[in-house]
């Protein structure tokens, strides 16, 4: 068992039910999955929307507090594997009207693909009568 599943387990978190955000340090987020939403633009920005209650959203702001804009996190959905992303912003937080007596707060994570393969690393060929270009 890896360290997430260890922790899930001691915190009777089921991650097929998650998606998980990690970030470079190791510090790991889990937001179950009935409280998110994931939109994508055509030019790949993703927003992942959240309705939380005032606890929650307190707890997501904090998480992603330490980032700046273009860090490099990961995301993972029920547990089919982490996807490299790029930060770009928390929206402002808003108080969604509900006659509930639990207060419900809206706020959208913004986030970019990571390119996962730089431009830098294809190389012109060795020699004028090679076609083949090396990837590292």
């Amino acid at each position: 068992m890896s360290e997430l599943d260890d922790l899930a387990l001691k915190e009777n978190v089921n991650l097929d039910e998650c998606i998980v955000f990690t970030k470079d340090g190791g510090d790991i987020l889990a937001v179950n999955v009935k409280y998110v939403g994931i939109k994508q633009r055509q030019d790949k920005l993703m927003s992942v929307n959240f309705s939380l209650s005032p606890k929650q959203a307190l707890k997501l702001d904090e998480f992603f507090s330490g980032l700046n804009g273009g860090e490099m996190f990961y995301y993972d959905i029920s547990q089919t594997g982490n996807i490299p992303v790029n930060y770009r912003g928390l929206s402002n937080v808003t108080k969604k009207a509900s006659t509930d007596a639990d207060s419900i707060f809206e706020i959208s994570l913004i986030m970019q693909p990571a390119q996962s393969m730089p431009n830098d690393n294809y190389f012109d060929p060795s020699c004028s009568c090679c076609t083949l270009h090396h990837i590292l």
